[in-house]
């Protein structure tokens, strides 16, 4: 890979691109380098947020598409790794997952800990085995069209997210559910994975508008603000310890915490907090502009009184399920 798509924030991280196309670092438009959902589809429903259904459904990441394939519309580029890091997962049974064949990257170096996913890969590099370490492009594999639904080969896309993990104890979650199929990807099930905008991230970095994940996630408009009554501590902090706030107060003895969550429920800041009251999720404050949307709305309003969305509910849950 050429390393004109890579590049690095006073040399200390370093992010690529995660295709050959050279497209979105170019500053060129959309329609240059992301995949719409079908031919008579905005590019825009290749974005991230809620591009799908009118509004009505959330997508986790972005699709890019392919610059080379062949006759037969078969996509022949190569995925390349954004980050260096570690393989956390890989998934090669396509029928297993909407991701299809998929690659989950975790990223120890930055902070907070991301995760960076490569799904619907049409095969992966032979060499790529969970626990390797990956440099920074790498090649991981070769995009495809890949899902446990069908993807017409002439839509053969990289759909590509980054964002945190909520819980190493996702299972025992997943137990408590009544999902009618068996969790066969561990604590990489999308269900526990909470990705932000790659775009802009990206392009704060190539500005040198911020130097880390850290500044970005630091720039992040708080969404809501929850009170969560609960001994137990988030199982985010085992993984991403560094989203502990120090408690505004000694004086009283702690009994559940103060979450901050950002854009579509991404975690921003925990901290130890006296909770006071019913009921034991209370909503202390939301950003009322991020609530307009159709999709992952974090806060309705019941008999007058602000609560929980059941996709906040689900959150909370994996985060304090042990």
């Amino acid at each position: 890979m050429s390393c004109n798509w890579a590049w690095s924030a006073e040399n200390t991280f370093f992010l690529s691109w995660p295709t050959p196309n050279p497209s979105f670092v170019q500053g060129l438009d959309y329609s240059a380098f992301l995949q719409k959902t079908g031919p008579d589809k905005e590019f825009s429903s290749g974005a991230y947020g809620c591009v799908r259904n009118k509004g009505h459904k959330f997508h986790e990441g972005v699709d890019l598409f392919p610059v080379k394939r062949e006759r037969n519309g078969r996509a022949i580029d190569s995925v390349f790794s954004a980050m260096s890091g570690r393989v956390a997962y890989i998934n090669s049974d396509s029928t297993k997952s909407s991701y299809g064949r998929y690659i989950v990257l975790e990223h120890e170096q930055s902070r907070p800990i991301l995760y960076s996913l490569y799904a619907h890969l049409d095969s992966f590099s032979p060499s790529l085995k969970v626990g390797n370490r990956v440099k920074v492009a790498q090649v991981l594999g070769r995009m495809g069209n890949s899902s446990s639904f069908s993807i017409p080969l002439n839509r053969s896309h990289l759909h590509f997210e980054i964002g945190l993990r909520l819980s190493d104890n996702f299972q025992n979650w997943y137990n408590r559910k009544t999902f009618k199929t068996p969790n066969t990807h561990g604590n990489f099930n999308g269900y526990n994975l909470v990705g932000i905008d790659p775009l802009p991230f990206f392009k704060l970095y190539q500005s040198g508008d911020i130097k880390s994940p850290a500044d970005y996630f630091d720039n992040l408009k708080e969404a809501v603000s929850v009170a969560v009554k609960s001994n137990l501590r988030p199982s985010i902090l085992a993984i991403n310890p560094s989203l502990e706030n120090a408690p505004a107060s000694n004086e009283y003895q702690t009994n559940g915490w103060i979450c901050r969550l950002g854009p579509y429920g991404i975690p921003l800041s925990f901290e130890r907090a006296a909770i006071k009251g019913t009921p034991n999720i209370q909503v202390l404050s939301f950003n009322e502009s991020t609530n307009r949307r159709f999709c992952r709305k974090l806060v309705e309003k019941r008999n007058n009184r602000l609560m929980p969305s059941e996709q906040l509910e689900a959150y909370l849950e994996i985060l304090f399920t042990n």
